[in-house]
């Protein structure tokens, strides 16, 4: 990486700015501590926005990847917060020759080295050198070292919550609709749900629930599945937090006896999130859930579900089918809206036409034809999906099969030859047929239309950071299969930084794939009950999702608990 005085003669060079200007930039950074490049851009010596790749090269400056490793805890404070947000510069490590190496994602902070040596503020530093690298690693390390600090200032906030009270005389009042908007509206109020919204992606959270109870306000968090108390705001503040997150998901703010549904779109971090909000009229108040859909984590390639390489290839095998139904079944949150969308983008070419109903549409997807379902105006799964026929679609996507008249019409298009796609609730992948009877569906139709099942579970994955080593015990060996002398990797969670001591960090599934054959066309005609489905499907080679958890276990992805718990075995 350049030094500072390389850089300045470059910039000369080429001609960007003289050094009389460079040193006017400095010397006002020095006194104002403002960002080097917002100076350069006030003085009119950068455009407003991202420096180009092309002003990185004129430089000399080679961005690079920074390796896999945690910050030494000793360095971390070494800068301030605030100094690290502002300026988008981490302390990374220290150097045998005594010099502190910062990183960050914009080359101009190199001519700033002796700005942050002040800083830093300590004879026993020599010198400060900064390496470039790229916005995104910049991102992750700041969330990643510098976001609690963040639930601090939002624990102190929710300590000082008195002030979100509001003056109902005050001239701001007399022009709003009611008095729970006012309350809304009010600074620390907006400011102690954004911090919770900001706190709730840096935790991966799933759900965020805001929970009135007799004497307490309650916020959790879904992570990993589970639920975590994260904050305990004071009593008092329960009406102005609850109007504020009903004001933004613009809903009725006066209807408190009546369930209601909405949807808040922000950008946090950069990145769009939309929150699907539900209140529900209770004892205490209304409790209010917002369900986080991150289109970036949603929009994930099979290979990233979870599926080991004979499960892959079997799903891919049903996605190959020009005509049929193929269904995914589990219970509410088990990742099977995640599956479809993986499997839809596979299917997602210039050469197809791809449609979807659902009930709502919780992400967009370029390329493919989305319609909601709207039950007060008669736009229902059936009507769509008829619609549909019309449109000569070559995949439809059915967001859930819950009548027999939407099964009826899922079950004949598959026949006519559209791949159709639709999920269903049952306990495994056979219970499929059987629950399409129970709807009415006749069973020629079903052994004719169906080609495949997949049931999936979602369980929790160990922590890569700190998950160790075991030695089975005679019962789990017996469990897993382990054979004598048998190597397997079988790890149980321990807890750190990464996975908020929790042991486990994020969720993949575990399934089991039904494929239609000849004898299994046969027992559905027959209407075999659901155990001589599974006999039959175990002979010809399915895979029950309690034996794809055991060998996740043995490789060290997840722990047994998980596996009986999600299983129910």
């Amino acid at each position: 990486m350049p030094t500072k005085k390389e850089i300045i003669g470059v910039i000369k060079n080429v001609g960007l700015w003289d050094t009389k200007s460079i040193e006017g930039a400095l010397e006002e950074q020095e006194k104002t501590g403002t960002p080097l490049k917002e100076i350069f851009q006030n003085r009119g010596m950068l455009p407003f926005g991202e420096i180009s790749p092309s002003f990185y090269f004129q430089m000399g400056i080679v961005q690079r990847e920074l390796p896999a490793r945690e910050i030494p805890q000793d360095i971390i404070p070494i800068l301030p917060s605030k100094i690290v947000k502002t300026h988008r510069i981490v302390p990374w490590e220290r150097r045998e020759d005594g010099k502190i190496v910062l990183v960050s994602d914009n080359p101009l902070n190199i001519l700033s080295s002796e700005y942050f040596k002040e800083i830093v503020g300590s004879d026993t530093i020599k010198g400060v050198d900064v390496i470039i690298t790229f916005p995104e690693e910049i991102d992750q390390l700041i969330d990643k070292y510098y976001a609690q600090e963040e639930m601090e200032d939002l624990s102190q906030m929710l300590q000082d919550a008195s002030s979100a009270t509001v003056d109902m005389d005050s001239p701001e009042t007399e022009i709003l609709d009611t008095e729970d908007e006012s309350l809304a509206l009010q600074a620390p109020v907006v400011k102690i749900v954004n911090l919770v919204f900001v706190e709730a992606m840096r935790r991966r959270a799933s759900d965020i629930h805001f929970e009135p109870l007799e004497k307490k306000f309650r916020v959790r968090f879904r992570i990993d599945g589970l639920l975590y108390e994260v904050v305990a705001p004071p009593k008092r503040i329960e009406r102005p937090v609850l109007a504020r997150l009903k004001l933004m998901a613009k809903m009725d703010l006066a209807e408190k006896r009546l369930p209601q549904d909405g949807r808040i779109m922000l950008e946090i971090g950069g990145k769009p999130i939309d929150f699907r909000v539900s209140s529900l009229p209770g004892i205490y108040g209304e409790s209010i859930v917002l369900r986080i859909l991150d289109k970036s984590s949603m929009m994930k390639g099979l290979e990233e579900l979870g599926f080991l390489a004979d499960d892959l290839k079997s799903w891919e095998a049903l996605l190959q089918y020009a005509g049929g139904l193929v269904l995914v079944t589990g219970p509410t949150g088990s990742g099977k809206t995640t599956t479809l969308y993986a499997s839809l983008q596979t299917l997602n070419t210039m050469d197809r036409k791809l449609m979807t109903v659902e009930e709502p549409v919780e992400y967009q997807i370029p390329g493919i034809n989305q319609s909601p379902v709207n039950s007060e105006i008669g736009l229902t799964f059936a009507s769509i999906l008829r619609a549909f026929l019309r449109q000569s679609p070559d995949v439809i996507l059915v967001g859930e099969i819950r009548d027999f008249e939407t099964a009826d019409i899922a079950l004949r298009a598959a026949l006519t030859g559209h791949l159709v796609f639709s999920t269903l609730h049952t306990n495994n992948a056979p219970g499929a047929i059987t629950r399409l009877i129970d709807m009415g569906a006749p069973p020629f139709l079903i052994a004719s239309s169906v080609q495949g099942v997949m049931a999936q579970r979602l369980v929790r994955l160990l922590c890569p950071y700190c998950k160790e080593k075991i030695e089975p015990d005679e019962e789990m060996s017996k469990i897993l299969r382990i054979k004598p002398g048998e190597e397997v990797n079988v790890c149980k969670p321990k807890g750190c930084n990464e996975c908020n001591f929790t042991g486990f960090r994020g969720r993949k599934g575990i399934f089991e794939i039904f494929a239609m054959n000849d004898e299994l066309r046969e027992l559905t005609l027959r209407r075999a009950s659901v155990s001589e489905l599974r006999q039959a499907a175990i002979k010809n080679g399915m895979k029950l999702m309690f034996d794809d958890g055991i060998r996740k276990v043995r490789l060290g992805i997840t722990t047994m608990d998980e596996v009986l718990t999600v299983t129910g075995e």
